[in-house]
């Protein structure tokens, strides 16, 4: 009966989460209008005057007012390694132009910045890039419902990639002034009319802080009741802990040091594009925010004294489509830089010193761990990590002659100096970040390669985040996780002795850090929900930070 129970719950949350949902219907009109900047096209510009230029592609190819164009010339040509043909063009970005009046086969652009002189060039192209547009996304105060459906609806496309703006932030001025990394921000408001809402979006360019849309449409009560269904649908109560902070849904990452040389209660946390650095006494006091220069998944996020100067440095591993690329990053003058960038290598801190591996795009991890010696776009190899067994970069810790390791089935599991095996958990703990291993040949698989949660060495044993999935069932972890729990393992000499550090938290833990008398824990809820915002008609997705009294 439970197994029936647990297959029927699958498929509620599989109608519940599917793409296509009536919210496509809802929100079609604005996401048509912000689809409609967009096309991939290109073409050649057929005539320059000064700071306008006609080019061959018009309405016929989805060319309209307000578009934004990439100008460009192509360069040395690419040649295949293997039969020598030429593949294509290098391109050199050359000016943005925007599209000011089109025809049905043609179109007129101002030309809005340029680094050449255009009219000594015969040759010149433009386009509108497939890459993904990244776009600030403020909801501020419209109902958390409706911005989240949206939110998933423009997703879904594939088109863009979305960072949250700040909770109830909705002012142009503002969110214009600290936006980083971004081509658009998206702005929603909303209003009530005849028992119905009203959603207005505005789009900005962030560069010039140009308003070029705006768009509205109108929700009835019957289909705003529907959204409310949809995302209640899903909230589960959540954990307590001594003290919390709300913060953005972007947030993953935590770690602790001391940055500047001076304080010792300093903290990190960090999204996939931001780091900000906080003093923590009585509360939380933001001292810095850095603007990561590559945006990705952070893989690894790792603090430590490696050059040995009384100051930590960040070293943090980010995937970003298909590269891997670390960066370490060091305060000085009051702010954080960037003082190494390594392609294709994964980087950890270790024991205080700085060991890597590389990256292979079929592999993932490949090759043996080393120490390096890093230099600003380079590195010098040391000695080899010798372990007892097999193991990627962040699979495990050294403690005198055993081994913690994680398998690639989400198990723990301990070896001794000689690589035989003394213990495996019993189940699963959950899985960390997965990627598929590229072969470069349609609907061949070679599975995947995972990036497992930390592990740190505690009183002689490891803390390790133990995850159970939301369905109950590993192979459904997917769905997310109801609970999980930091737990500390030592090894006793004939088995290991589990101790509880933390009480079940409701949702998954992302990350955590260790002072000598704090503990800090992400956690996300299930979901991503916090189900006490929705009594106050806020935004329910976010990341919790738990602090807690730690001693050890």
């Amino acid at each position: 009966m439970h197994f029936f129970i647990k297959i029927f719950l699958c498929l509620i949350f599989i109608l519940v989460l599917s793409p296509k949902s009536f919210a496509s219907e809802i929100f079609l009109p604005i996401k048509t209008e912000i689809l409609s900047y967009f096309p991939e096209v290109k073409g050649k510009v057929t005539k320059i005057e000064k700071d306008y230029i006609i080019i061959d592609k018009g309405r016929k190819e989805l060319i309209k007012p307000g578009q934004r164009i990439i100008l460009f010339e192509e360069t040395v040509p690419l040649i295949h390694p293997v039969t020598r043909q030429v593949i294509g063009k290098s391109e050199k970005i050359v000016g943005t132009a925007e599209v000011l009046t089109a025809e049905e086969n043609s179109a007129k652009a101002l030309v809005i910045e340029k680094n050449i002189d255009f009219e000594s060039k015969e040759f010149l192209l433009f386009k509108i890039p497939k890459s993904k547009i990244r776009i600030l996304y403020a909801q501020g105060n419209t109902e958390w419902a409706v911005g989240e459906g949206y939110y998933r609806d423009l997703k879904s496309t594939e088109r863009f990639e979305i960072i949250d703006a700040p909770i109830n932030l909705t002012e142009p001025e503002k969110l214009l002034k600290d936006a980083k990394n971004v081509d658009l921000l998206l702005i929603l408001n909303q209003s009530k009319q005849d028992g119905n809402l009203k959603l207005s979006q505005e789009l900005y360019w962030v560069k010039d802080k140009k308003l070029f849309s705006r768009s509205e449409i109108e929700i009835p009560s019957v289909a705003l009741s529907e959204l409310r269904k949809k995302y209640a649908s899903l909230i589960v109560p959540e954990g307590h802990t001594l003290l919390s902070y709300r913060l953005s849904r972007s947030i993953n990452r935590i770690a602790t040091g001391n940055f500047d040389g001076i304080s010792q209660n300093q903290i990190l946390i960090a999204s996939d594009s931001e780091i900000s650095l906080y003093l923590i006494n009585v509360d939380m006091k933001l001292k810095s925010n850095y603007i990561l220069p590559i945006s990705g998944d952070i893989l690894w996020f790792d603090t430590g004294d490696i050059d040995r100067d009384g100051k930590d440095e960040i070293i943090t591993t980010i995937k970003k489509d298909d590269r891997v690329i670390s960066l370490i990053i060091k305060w000085m003058e009051d702010r954080f830089y960037e003082i190494a960038r390594l392609n294709d290598l994964f980087l950890r801190i270790y024991n205080g010193k700085l060991i890597a591996q590389t990256y292979s795009p079929s592999f993932g991890f490949e090759g043996k761990i080393f120490y390096i010696t890093p230099q600003k776009t380079t590195y010098q190899t040391a000695e080899f990590l010798n372990l007892p067994v097999k193991a990627n970069i962040y699979d495990f810790y050294l403690l005198g002659d055993i081994i913690f390791k994680w398998e690639d089935d989400g198990s723990l599991a301990v070896y001794n100096s000689k690589g035989i095996p003394l213990w495996r958990s019993q189940e699963s703990l959950g899985y960390g970040l997965q990627y598929e291993k590229q072969t470069g040949i349609s609907m061949l698989s070679l599975g995947k390669w995972k990036v497992q949660s930390r592990i740190k060495p505690l009183s002689n044993g490891v803390i390790v985040i133990e995850k159970k999935p939301l369905l109950g069932l590993v192979n459904l972890s997917t769905f997310g996780y109801r609970s999980s729990k930091l737990q500390l393992l030592q090894w006793t000499g004939i088995g290991v002795e589990e101790t509880a550090i933390t009480e079940e938290m409701s949702g998954e833990i992302l990350d955590y850090a260790v002072s000598s008398d704090k503990l800090f824990v992400l956690v996300k809820p299930p979901f991503g929900f916090n189900p006490r915002r929705l009594l106050q008609g806020e935004s329910p997705f976010e990341t919790i930070l738990h602090i807690l009294s730690f001693k050890y």
